[in-house]
This record gives C-alpha cells, structure tokens and sequence, in this order.
C-alpha cells in the first residue's frame, strides 16, 4: 500500500514512545564537550531556578535539589547548567556546546483579535527579537484561526521574522491558509521528492545537498505538523485550540534541545467538557518533546478590574466563572416554571425534558472551566514555563524568558517504572532553599514501551486503549468482533485483510438538540510478529450523528471498518480495543491470531468470511482489495447469530487459488460439525479457475432450519493429490 507523506512520516518513527521526553542516547561527543549521561530510559528535565527578586540562581549542586516522580524521591543521574552556548559541570568546568546539537527552538503563536492585543503583541515580539540571535536559537511565527497555520517556517532570519509577526499582527487578514500553502510547498521542495512514497524521512533529509540535518528536521517538524493538523481543524471553540497547540509541538521531539512555545492569546480558552484528556495530552506531549509554555495574555491591563485586584486579576478572570455558575442556580430554579430564560432570551418549553435537566449540571460544571486565564497558567506551569498575563508592559517578562531560554539546568533521573499502566505520572522538582522557585514540566504518561515502538505520537484517545492492550486481563465492557484474513495478491504474494465490527447498539448516544443523538467511539489495532514486535498499526476516531427517526434503524445495524494491508509471511496476533466515549469511557479489548504462508503456485485457500452485505464498488477502491466481487464490495461478518427458523440464509465468500499445472479443476467440500459431532459433508459446484487461477466464489448456508447451537464449517479444497483448508463459525438461537 502506498501511504502519503503525513503517514509515511508518522510511522517512520520507530522509538520508544517516552524516549523523547527521557532522555535519548547523545551523539558521540567530541573532546571539547560535556554530555550529560542517562540511560534510554532515564528521565530528562530542564530546570529553571530565580530567587524571590526574579533573578536567575545559576550556582546550585545537585544536592540542593530533590526528585518526586508520583510522590516517590528519586536520585538524581546526571546534573549540569547549560548557559548560552556553554555547559558548566558539576566542577565548574565550561565546554563549549555543538550549536547544532543544542538547538533552542522559539514557536510564537498568535491568536489576538482586538487591535489593543494585536498591537500589544507585535510589540513585545519584535522587542523580543532586538539584538543579535545565538547561533543556535531558531524561530518559527504561527497562529490559530480555525485552525493551525504557519506564516514562517523556522530561521534565524530576523528581517522574515519581523515580517511575519508584522502581518500576523497588524493587519486585518482572516484567513492565512495562502501563507500555509507557500510554506508547505516550500518545505517539500526544500526535502526533496516524495511521489512514490519510496523516501523514508532520513532520506529525505539525506537529500539536503549544503544544509545541515538538524534544519533538515525543522522543516520536517514544520512540514508534517501541517499535513496532520488538517483533521483536527474540524473541531470547534476549545476543540480548536487544544488541536491546533498539541500539532505545534507533537513533531518537535525530532531534535534535541530545549524548545519554547510563546502563546500570544486573548485570555486563553474554555477546556470544553469531554476535552480535559486532550488537553492533558497536550502537556504530556509537549513534556516529552521538552516544550515549555509561555502563555501571553494580551489583553493587558482591564479597567473591568477592581483597583484591590488588578495585581491578581481575580475579578475579571473569575467573572465569567461566577456568571456561568449563577446562570446554572438560575436554570435549576426555573425547572419548575413553564419557561426558562437562557443568557438574557425567553424560550417557551412545552415539556420539561430530562435532557433540560442534565443541562443544569453541565452550566455548573462549566463554571469551573470558565476561568480561561487558569487554562493558560495550567498550560505553561505544567510545562515548564510560567503565565504573563494582567499587565500592559509584557516586554521585561519576555525578557526574563530570554533568560530561561538560554540558562537551565539539566537533570536526569531513572524513573523505575514497574508498571507501564498508561497513568500520568506526576513530576516534582524542589529546591532544598525554600525562597528559590523552580519552574520544570509537570509529568508524563507512562506507557508500555512494547507497544509504543512503532510510533512516536499518539492520539489522546490511544492512550486508555493501549492501557487496556497492555492489562493481564482484557476489558469487555460491550461486544465487538475483530478479526484478520488472508488473501493472495499479485504474484501470490500475501494479502491480508483487517476487519473490525461495532454494534451500533453496544454504543451509548446521547440527546443533541431536540432530533438528533450523537455517539463517538475509537479504536486501536496492533498487529504482531511472533517476537511481540509492533509491524503494523490501525487506528481511528469516530463520531456519529443520527436523526431521531432513524435510531431505532441504527441499533440493529453495525460499523465494519475493512483495511487490507501487505505483510510478511509468518505467524501474528492482532490485538484490537475500541473505546466509548461517551459512556464513561468503557472499552473492550481482544486478541485473534493469523496465519500468513510463503507464497506459493500450489492450491490453496482464502480465509472464509460470512457475508454481511454485498454494495456497490466506490468510485475509487483499493486497487488490490480482495472483498471486490466483480462491480461490487463485500461487507463481512463476524461470528454471525442466525434467529432459529427465520427462513433467513447465511451467506459466505472465499476465494479458491487452484494450482495451474493441475488439469482437473479444485473440489470444495464443506464439513458441518455441532459441538464437535459432524453432522454432513456437502460438495457445491464453485466454478472454473479464472485465468490467474482465481475462482471467487459466493455461496449460502441456511443456518435457520438448523437446531440451535455453536456450529463449524470446515471448508476443505482438494486438487488432484493436494488439499487445503479453513474453518469458519456461527451460532443458531
């Protein structure tokens, strides 16, 4: 299968999951350099330390320093302070740093409407930018308007940069996809071709004929952060701006260095309900990728607040938390009346809905979400950084983060993880001194490393169904079917088939207006080799919206998902977990083995599916997609239940691979069997062998007139003195 350059990246990363965030293995050093020393597992932090008058402490030993990972102190690896383009040794010793080693990576990301906050954020940016860069800092200018865009791409150019934060800033524009679209062409004609999909990643960057790799990667951070923030546009509000923060620094963890994200907001954003876990997974990305926030509140000095509270800005960041908070009092109230006045509008109820009343407790609970400023200081402390927000002079705290930029300390530690539970793992960081104040990331998700090695990124929605993969005891909170067959292709290579079958009625939905209920669900499948290595990777979220009318139709109907894939010969297992969403995150999970043999000129059998539904072909298929029956698609069904008597047939396909240098035609014979006992054998005309060899053929069982139980139906093909064979099961109730 041919995978786009967003998907061909997205898997070439074939690392431990947390090596990012920990520690990764350093280049050789030279004579002249300093490495501070950690195992592959260890973790790695960037500590920055001030005194009570907000200046930097630059002379602190590793004792005066003490580790909490989950509440358990943890000893401390490897020390060091990094200073400019110097690191310092436990000693006092200075080296000098490889500028392409210890990158310093600067995002700014705009997101100001109004012309006071636009103006107040063009201004300490391009302040910020006074003087001459360090060779090694690079900055990338960016904003969020529906979506992730990027206006320059990494440099060290700052006439580009002043450029773009000027048209970021200060005019009008709306719509920045024009500015996206010349820098991804620009990225892709810097990497190189990739039409075929043929180039890995270090390829690509191989290809840059007089830059170094390291800019290499920057663009290549740059260039799949756009191709993979597309999906995540859809959403709307939070939504977006969660999506768009966590594709700014998911790819950063390609080059090693302390990374700085400077967020240009007016007063943050609403975490919607249902998004505390991505938004969590934005820290724990942005950790693992050693990211630190600073959240800028341009908005300034308000005259909304009270002279007592404008040092602490509680009146106007908490305002919109007490209306929400008063306006849900004042919903519970009006249950009883015949109305209920929602944000300043009468609208007349002719019934008082339960959904009327579960909207009460939802106003109560975004009252705690309203305050948006707590949401940027939550973004930056837990990474790291620190929150500017409820002053019109943003040009000295910028200048402060100059500092931490440039001056931290680094930490290793081992985490001695026992158990890869998937739980987020709370990071502490104190300093014996208690007038010192530290600033490090907060935590990280520990994952199992065996099931992360094939991907560095994952969605927010992998990590609860990873965890459940990974559990003694898989989860079965509701019913679903996974399975993978085999077929052969081209040249009798092997082609395999991965199908996966949701009752719609194991899924929760809930009201969403007054005609229509929604549902979502994901899943994750991994397929195995027999060394428990990860070769191939399913994934995918899915919400539904349905009419009313049409529910009843829906529950009795399913979500097959097919994907067909090549493979090596060999023994797997597939393992695959879906998760609700919307019912208190109940997930299932199960395991189901392959079988993949040589390819061969002998005869030989396909897996055996029972046929849910036979549709049209789509327009564009797979080109090699072994559930096409001439002009029309095959829709399996998995470990199918026949009602006794229903008169109602149960349909099945295979395909036969005759062996060509046989003259007589192969021979099927189909064996019942119940509760181990055969029951029959019966032997149906399949057809003649196509010119490849190839008979597809399609027939029927009728299950109903058959006592209810468990049956099997081996299905056994014979050609002059060879034979092969497959099962298939169904049930009778």
């Amino acid at each position: 299968m041919k995978m786009n350059l967003a998907v061909q990246s997205f898997f070439c990363a074939l690392v431990l999951l947390l090596s990012s965030f920990w520690a990764e293995a350093q280049a050789p050093a030279t004579s002249s350099e300093i490495v501070i020393k950690s195992k592959a597992e260890d973790v790695l932090l960037d500590v920055v330390v001030r005194d009570k008058k907000g200046q930097l402490v630059t002379d602190l030993k590793p004792q005066d320093f003490r580790i909490f990972d989950n509440g358990s102190e943890k000893k401390i690896g490897s020390f060091r302070l990094v200073q400019g383009g110097e690191a310092v040794a436990n000693g006092g010793t200075r080296t000098q740093l490889d500028p392409l080693q210890h990158l310093r990576l600067v995002t700014m990301i705009f997101q100001c409407s109004s012309n006071n906050a636009r103006k107040l954020a063009r201004d300490s940016a391009l302040d910020f930018l006074k003087g001459e860069l360090p060779q090694n800092v690079y900055f990338s200018i960016m904003t969020i308007d529906h979506k992730l865009e990027v206006l320059q791409p990494y440099t060290n150019d700052l006439d580009l940069l002043r450029k773009a934060i000027d048209r970021v800033t200060r005019t009008e524009v709306k719509d920045y996809s024009g500015d996206t679209a010349a820098v991804e062409k620009q990225l892709q004609a810097q990497l190189g071709p990739n039409t075929s999909g043929a180039l890995s990643e270090q390829a690509q960057v191989d290809n840059l004929q007089q830059q170094s790799k390291a800019l290499g990667h920057m663009a290549r951070i740059l260039l799949t952060m756009l191709q993979t923030q597309q999906t995540s546009a859809a959403a709307e509000g939070g939504r977006i701006d969660i999506y768009a923060l966590l594709d700014a620094v998911r790819e950063q963890y390609r080059l090693p260095g302390r990374k700085t994200v400077l967020y240009f907001s007016e007063g943050g954003f609403v975490i919607p309900q249902g998004m505390e876990q991505p938004f969590k997974n934005v820290i724990s990305v942005a950790n693992r990728a050693n990211v630190s926030f600073y959240s800028i509140d341009a908005r300034g000095l308000s005259t909304f607040y009270s002279s007592n509270d404008r040092a602490r800005g509680a009146v106007g960041a908490n305002s919109d938390a007490m209306a929400s908070l008063n306006s849900a009092a004042q919903s519970s109230k009006n249950q009883f009346n015949d109305t209920v006045r929602i944000i300043g509008a009468v609208e007349a109820l002719t019934t008082r809905e339960e959904g009327e009343r579960a909207k009460v407790f939802d106003k109560a609970l975004e009252s705690t979400r309203s305050n948006t400023q707590n949401t940027l200081a939550n973004l930056a402390e837990s990474t790291g950084g620190s929150l500017i927000a409820n002053t019109n002079d943003l040009r000295t705290p910028l200048r402060r983060v100059k500092e931490d930029i440039q001056t931290y300390y680094e930490i290793a530690y081992a985490p001695d993880i026992k158990n890869y539970d998937g739980s987020f793992h709370n990071v502490s960081v104190k300093a014996n001194a208690s007038d010192l104040r530290v600033q490090s990331r907060s935590g990280y998700f520990a994952l199992p490393p065996a099931l992360v090695t094939a991907e560095r990124n994952l969605a927010v929605y992998e990590v609860p169904l990873l965890r459940a993969l990974s559990s003694s005891q898989l989860p079965h909170d509701f019913d679903f079917e996974s399975v993978a067959m085999h077929f052969l292709g081209q040249q009798n290579a092997p082609v395999c088939v991965l199908v996966i079958d949701v009752p719609f009625a194991s899924l929760n939905f809930r009201p969403k207006g007054t005609d229509q209920f929604e549902a979502q669900f994901s899943y994750v499948a991994l397929l195995k080799n027999d060394k428990g290595e990860v070769v191939k990777k399913f994934r995918n979220e899915i919400p539904l919206t349905i009419l009313s009318a049409k529910m009843q139709a829906l529950k009795i109907s399913h979500f097959i998902y097919t994907e067909h894939f090549d493979i090596a010969p060999g023994r797997y297992v597939v393992e695959a977990a879906v998760l609700d969403s919307e019912s208190d995150n109940r997930i299932s999970a199960r395991k189901s083995s392959l079988t993949v043999s040589a390819p061969s000129s002998g005869l030989s059998i396909s897996s055996v599916t029972f046929v849910r539904n036979i549709s049209d072909k789509k327009a564009s298929p797979q080109a090699n997609d072994p559930l096409l029956f001439g002009a029309k698609a095959i829709s399996p069904a998995l470990d199918p239940v026949v009602a006794k008597g229903s008169g109602v047939g149960l349909p099945f396909y295979l395909v036969a691979y005759s062996d060509k240098k046989t003259p007589t035609p192969p021979k099927l014979i189909m064996e019942f069997s119940k509760d181990g006992l055969v029951l029959g054998r019966v032997s149906p005309d399949i057809g003649q062998p196509n010119k490849e060899g190839r008979i597809q053929y399609i027939g029927a069982v009728q299950a109903a007139s058959l006592d209810s139980g468990d049956y099997t139906i081996r299905f056994i093909l014979q050609q002059g003195t060879e034979s092969a064979e497959e099962a298939a099961f169904f049930k009778v109730q």
